[in-house]
């Protein structure tokens, strides 16, 4: 009886909202265990925001949060897109030269190196940024580069990062695509491939990473927004924020279709700049689609789930109905 009511008791402790102070103000922190294994994963996700041009305050709130991750022992931690730099803006000098300056991968090395000496361990052996990176084409546009600092610390090699390959609005005008472009993490716990933000409208990226290099798990680093409008009057049906509920449905829709994990960040709040809302939203679906944890669409939260079994689940939904077995089956057996 008396462990009964400690496990209970700690079960509830461990689910409560830690408030968290940062130089910007209240950060809540939400944590949940998903087992009871510490030799199983636990990731950490900071669903947070970013200032365009403000490189050291985005710096400051980045290791404010992985210190929080550290002390909570997490091995894998993922940001949102643009978490470093912010994201562009018009003035598009003003803007080129901020990020020729500061804001790129290349003038940030020395600084993801000390991140990697400070946090990087046998504990914490994954951080995952996203930011511009210089291209070296005439144009003097980026690539949008996915990185993982470990301790091999070779992030820039194209090997071992991830170059965005579909582009919305504004990005069109700075940022070079990279078609077929794939990283496939190894790691102790599973193999997790990588897409960034409007990528996950295209089905095909995700069934070369699933079905084709059947990874158990894809992460996501994502600046998305909230304003979309879309109406049908006849119907009085109208949807102000028509991006965020996209959000929501293709999360969950793309692990369950895939029969993997979705581990995203994405950026939350005003971009202070264009006047727009990112909306968070950040989270962890498990592959039957099932969210695990899932983090505000209006404030800044750091979410940690605790010792994930990633594979007994992917095998768990497989042993049910295995898509990638079953369309090999029926493209053999269908008619000519």
């Amino acid at each position: 009886m008396i462990l009964f009511l400690y496990e209970f008791l700690r079960d509830i402790f461990l689910r409560i909202t830690i408030i968290m102070i940062l130089e910007r103000g209240v950060m809540i922190v939400t944590e949940k265990y998903y087992s009871k294994n510490p030799e199983n994963l636990t990731v950490g996700i900071a669903n947070i925001g970013s200032k365009p041009g403000k490189i050291e305050q985005n710096k400051k709130k980045i290791t404010a949060a992985l210190d929080l991750f550290a002390k909570k022992k997490c091995n894998l931690v993922v940001f949102p897109e643009y978490c470093l730099s912010g994201y562009f803006w018009e003035l598009e000098i003003q803007c080129r030269t901020y990020m020729n300056q500061k804001g790129c991968l290349d003038q940030l090395k020395g600084w993801l190196d000390m991140l990697i000496a400070r946090y990087v361990n046998e504990t914490l052996q994954y951080i995952v940024f996203n930011s511009p990176q210089k291209s070296g084409k005439t144009n003097g546009n980026y690539f949008n580069t996915t990185i993982v600092l470990d301790r091999g610390g070779r992030f820039l090699e194209p090997c071992r990062s991830y170059r965005k390959s579909f582009l919305p609005g504004m990005e069109k005008q700075y940022i070079i695509p990279i078609q077929g472009d794939t990283l496939v993490l190894d790691t102790m716990w599973g193999e997790f491939g990588f897409l960034t933000c409007y990528d996950i409208c295209y089905p095909h990226l995700f069934h070369e990473l699933a079905h084709i290099k059947s990874v158990d798990g894809i992460i996501v680093t994502a600046a998305w927004r909230k304003q979309g409008k879309r109406e049908y009057k006849e119907l009085k049906i109208r949807e102000d924020n028509y991006y965020q509920a996209q959000w929501d449905i293709m999360t969950q829709a793309l692990a369950s279709q895939n029969q993997a994990w979705v581990i995203a960040a994405n950026a939350v709040g005003p971009h202070s700049i264009e006047g727009l809302d990112y909306c968070g939203s950040s989270g962890v679906w498990a592959p039957s689609g099932i969210n695990m944890i899932k983090a505000s669409d209006s404030k800044e939260e750091l979410l940690i789930l605790h010792n994930i079994d990633i594979t007994c689940e992917v095998n768990a939904e497989k042993k049910e109905f295995w898509f990638t077995d079953d369309f090999k089956y029926g493209h053999k057996n269908a008619p000519s």
